[in-house]
């Protein structure tokens, strides 16, 4: 199938996961699809309802707080002298820019909000129950931390302290009680897949983010649909260009499961294909009689 038709192959199965009531699903994020300008278009995937839980990195979640504070990122070049960027202020994702101040307000931010949590509840703490207090106290109502707080939405990271919010709260663990608990979190997560009537994952990028998820429906015998979008090829073994197939092996997915691989850039295809499932959900819901 070439990469048109794989497309619209992703689009009939995210309709199908992502329109009915009897899906479970997860959203997996690896790269920067927060500072590219998906932040929005992930948000809105939350307030629809389509989403259970997203299994993230920390730096998608480092970037959602930074556009929270008012701080943005800026269309910038991968031909540029980064040593000039860094004696202007500057840090570089690919062609995006952000300013270092961004962090700094960010860790000032992010002390003064764990600061308001009880001493007592920040002793063995799930991650994501660190996130969803994180999320309850941001302004910004475009926020994805502060919308899934708000819909129940849980926010997995397991690779949370990889990142520069990751730093802030183990920087504030050095000198604040604070003990977090990343076993409970797979707990939670192999509880939602177990749960589960049928199990749906969006996978965007692969990494950390698409194993955990992956891993916690072994036990389930995988999951029941699945759409993979990844610019990284299967040749060289790693885990972020591996085709969905080779999971069934692993007991990741059923094999009785609709899945599809999508190559090609997530900031390009991820917009072409939700536009396209919100198209065909909304006739969908219009078919159904009241």
């Amino acid at each position: 199938m070439l990469g048109g038709g794989r497309i619209g192959a992703a689009v009939d199965v995210l309709t199908d996961m992502l329109g009915g009531s009897e899906f479970t699903n997860f959203l997996t994020l690896a790269g920067p699809m927060v500072p590219s300008g998906s932040r929005l278009l992930i948000g809105d995937m939350v307030d629809r309802g389509f989403l259970d839980a997203i299994v993230t990195t920390g730096a998608n979640l480092t970037h959602d707080v930074i556009e929270a504070l008012g701080l943005r990122h800026y269309r910038g070049s991968f031909n540029v002298d980064d040593r000039k960027l860094l004696r202007q202020g500057y840090s570089r994702i690919a062609d995006i820019f952000v300013q270092e101040k961004a962090f700094e307000k960010l860790d000032r931010r992010i002390r003064k909000l764990l600061k308001k949590i009880p001493v007592e509840q920040r002793k063995n703490m799930a991650y994501s129950d660190l996130l969803a207090r994180i999320g309850s106290q941001l302004a910004d109502k475009d926020s994805i931390l502060r919308k899934a707080a708000h819909s129940k939405v849980r926010v997995f990271s397991p690779g949370l302290l990889d990142s520069i919010l990751g730093l802030s709260i183990w920087s504030f663990s050095q000198t604040e009680t604070l003990q977090l608990n990343p076993m409970a979190d797979v707990t939670r997560m192999v509880e939602m897949s177990m749960t589960s009537k049928k199990l749906g994952v969006l996978i965007i990028g692969g990494g950390l983010p698409k194993h955990n998820t992956l891993l916690a429906s072994v036990l389930r015998e995988g999951v029941d649909a699945a759409v993979q979008i990844t610019a990284d090829r299967p040749e060289p073994g790693g885990l972020s260009g591996a085709p969905l197939a080779e999971s069934i092996s692993w007991r990741k997915i059923r094999k009785g499961g609709r899945f599809v691989d999508v190559y090609g850039d997530a900031t390009v295809c991820l917009p072409l294909i939700m536009a396209a499932v919100l198209e065909k959900v909304k006739r969908r819901a219009r078919q159904v009689p009241e």
